[in-house]
């Protein structure tokens, strides 16, 4: 995995594949008038991402040894939130790979921490989102002061 997040991240910030999907996150309506191939660029990114998902489906599979339907339901709240404090904008065209990974780590500590401390599963989905909540009013302030 850490390997695909540095392939990524290389991806992303060293070819015109990562310049061409930050420019259609940022605006793809100036994308297109600049020439960007975008729907070309989309698809490639739903086959990347699907990758990515069909990769993780088979490592969760062996590590837990059996499958059900509802493998990965309610993990989209974490996901999202490990982007938005990884330095994601919501609005899109920011944002890198390995401040996904910082943020998926920095939430794997908060819900590691709050088990030991003996706060139930339950309330742990609470403290996640209060820190969405966090992050997006940082990133608003921070967005604020730059005058995007």
């Amino acid at each position: 995995m850490i390997a695909l997040g540095l392939i990524t991240a290389f991806m992303l910030r060293w070819t015109r594949w990562g310049r061409y999907l930050y420019a259609i996150g940022g605006n793809e309506r100036a994308a297109i008038l600049t020439g960007v191939p975008v729907r070309t660029v989309k698809i490639s990114v739903y086959m990347f991402v699907s990758f990515c998902a069909g990769l993780t489906g088979f490592l969760e599979a062996g590590w837990l040894g059996s499958v059900t339907t509802g493998l990965g339901t309610g993990m989209e709240l974490t996901v999202i939130a490990a982007t938005v404090i990884g330095g994601a904008n919501l609005a899109g065209g920011s944002g890198t790979a390995l401040g996904a990974i910082v943020g998926a780590s920095l939430i794997e500590i908060i819900r590691n921490s709050l088990t030991l401390l003996g706060i139930s599963t339950f309330w742990q989905g609470t403290f996640v989102g209060g820190f969405i909540i966090l992050a997006v009013a940082f990133d608003r302030l921070r967005n604020k002061e730059t005058g995007e």
